[in-house]
């Protein structure tokens, strides 16, 4: 999958339920290929789609 298909199922699982936790989203981000810059994009992405990225699901 490439880096820009995994933003995108990222931000729609944001969508969905207003966050992310750290967990999902080290399970969708390959450690191994994820460059610092690809990180900073992507929080930038979450902020303007206003999802909060948070420890655990509490709900």
């Amino acid at each position: 999958m490439k880096r820009q298909d995994i933003f995108q199922k990222i931000i729609e699982l944001g969508r969905l339920r207003g966050f992310v936790t750290f967990d999902r989203l080290n399970e969708l981000l390959p450690s191994a290929t994820t460059e610092p810059e690809d990180i900073e994009v992507l929080m930038e992405a979450l902020r303007d789609e206003e999802i909060d990225l948070i420890d655990e699901d509490q709900s």
